[in-house]
Parts: C-alpha cells; sequence; structure tokens
C-alpha cells in the first residue's frame, strides 16, 4: 500500500512483517519488495479483519501453543499444566483492530491496554471459555494476547486442543496440558 513496512525475519523463503495499522478495514493492498535499492513488481495481497493464529512452540502452528498459566508464566505443558477453572494468557495474531493501537513497528505500552474491537470465542477441547482479555500484548510488536479461563468441563490431559474464533473464522489449533 506504499507505506513502509517493520520486518522481524527474513530468509529467502520466508519473510515476517507487520501489516501496517493504516491498512485496516481495506480488503487488499499491494506489497512491493525492495532490496539494495531494486523494487520487485506489486503484488496484490488480500486483506481480513480477522485472521486468529496461535503460536506454537515450534512454529509449526501446531502441537504444544505458546500458552502460559497465570500467575506463574509457566508454560501450560505436561509438568506445568493450567488447572480447570484457572487463568491463562494464549500468544497469537491476527485479532484484528484494536483500541490505542500503537504506531506500525511500535510495541504497545501496559497502559493504556489495547483491547479487540470484537472479543473471540476460545474453545480448549471444544469447551467455550470466559475470555477476559483480548488485545495487544503488552511490549510485544505484532503479537496478540487473550486471557481465559479454563472452563471445568474440559477433560483433563497434556494434550487439550486450543482455538480461538470469530464466529467461522477459527485460528490453527494447538494443545495445552490441562490438570
Amino acid at each position: 500500500g506504499g507505506l513502509p513496512t517493520p520486518l522481524y525475519f527474513v530468509t529467502l523463503t520466508q519473510a515476517n512483517l507487520q501489516i501496517p495499522w493504516e491498512l485496516a478495514g481495506q480488503t487488499q493492498s499491494s506489497i512491493v519488495t525492495r532490496v539494495n535499492g531494486v523494487a520487485s513488481n506489486a503484488q496484490i495481497v488480500p486483506l481480513a479483519p480477522f485472521a486468529p493464529g496461535i503460536f506454537s512452540m515450534d512454529a509449526s502452528g501446531t502441537g504444544q501453543g505458546a500458552v502460559l498459566v497465570d500467575p506463574t508464566g509457566q508454560l501450560a505443558a505436561p509438568g506445568t499444566p493450567a488447572s480447570r477453572g484457572g487463568y491463562v494468557s494464549i500468544f497469537c495474531t491476527g485479532l484484528g483492530a484494536v483500541t490505542n493501537p500503537p504506531a506500525t513497528g511500535a510495541a504497545p505500552p501496559l497502559s493504556p491496554l489495547s483491547f479487540t474491537l470484537i472479543m473471540p470465542t476460545v474453545t480448549f477441547g471444544g469447551v467455550v471459555a470466559v475470555v477476559t482479555y483480548s488485545g495487544l500484548a503488552p511490549g510485544l510488536v505484532g503479537v496478540d494476547q487473550v486471557n481465559a479461563i479454563v472452563p471445568f468441563g474440559v477433560s483433563p490431559g497434556n494434550k487439550v486442543p486450543v482455538v480461538i474464533s470469530y464466529g467461522n473464522i477459527k485460528s490453527n489449533t494447538v494443545t495445552i496440558a490441562v490438570q
């Protein structure tokens, strides 16, 4: 869209970048890459209001989720499982527009928090959870955080599926340990 875009990881086959906040509400944008001053051909990329994706520990998008047990900050994994009725923080991306958006490329502050405009639904093992926060993760650029209460109705186990959704738009499925 003609706007500079912060890059966070680049290899010969992959570039991780932040979509500028200024493109909110658009359904597509052009993207041009410049290397040593030489521009690529413009490519059109689709944009969506939501594209939830939960981070996984091995960056594959499956398996152990980047989900921390509150208040310990430990990974909700075997040996340090989340408790039914306890709080967890799910780290993800693609939750859409927020209140108080920081400048593109800047980390959001702890105060004021940046809340998503629409609250997502979170399920643990297919059971809907109570979401207590959905917004930008303070201090982390391009990272969303969802705090939720693990439902009492979830069956315990080391690979309980976790999904974030906005209506019929669902994230990838990751797993956590629940006791």
